[in-house]
């Protein structure tokens, strides 16, 4: 029997292992992954903008305002759509209009969440620019994410649940048989 087409959601909270999963999917499982936060970049490079937090946040606040709140996940959809592939990712939900347009688009969301204090520690290891330095500017930095996406409203859009509290090979696991049960 032939893999079912099957497109992807990925989102979760700061330093939950977005990136981790996605990483795996594209390794170990084929998929094609456009992130989000990558078109954000792209457009800040565009615009001389130091790629900090605050920055990307203003950046997609300035692009929703101006062009639609479905300018990055339609342009995301878009380019996934051009590759002509089976497997497609989107990596990086963050507010309700683009869950409910990914769902559109036929995308199963799933939601990646680990604790607080776990979450931090990943984010000052990994060293990406622009992440918080304190556990204080860590949570000022969440709270305004969440405020600003509406990512409380976002969640409830979620279709399945990982909790990423234990070892990368335990969610590596967890992924595995929910594509598994998607491609199948």
């Amino acid at each position: 029997m032939a893999d079912r087409k099957c497109m992807i959601g990925l989102l979760g909270t700061i330093g939950a292992g977005k990136t981790a999963i996605s990483e795996y999917l594209v390794k170990n499982h084929n998929f094609y992954k456009i992130g989000m936060g990558d078109l954000v970049r792209e457009v800040a490079k565009q615009e001389s903008l130091e790629l900090t937090r605050e920055n990307l946040q203003i950046i997609q606040k300035k692009y929703r305002d101006d062009y639609g709140k479905e300018y990055f996940i339609k342009e995301t959809i878009k380019r996934l759509k051009e590759s002509g592939r089976d497997r497609l990712l989107i990596d990086g939900i963050r507010t309700p209009t683009d869950a409910s347009e990914a769902k559109k688009a036929g995308a199963v969301l799933i939601l990646i969440d680990a604790p607080k204090k776990a979450r931090y520690e990943r984010l000052k290891a990994r060293k990406r620019e622009g992440d918080a330095q304190t556990f204080e500017h860590f949570s000022e930095q969440e709270k305004r994410e969440w405020k600003m996406l509406e990512f409380k409203e976002t969640l409830k859009l979620v279709d399945v649940k990982m909790e990423n509290s234990g070892s990368l090979q335990e969610i590596y696991n967890k992924i595995d048989k929910i594509i598994e049960k998607l491609i199948n």
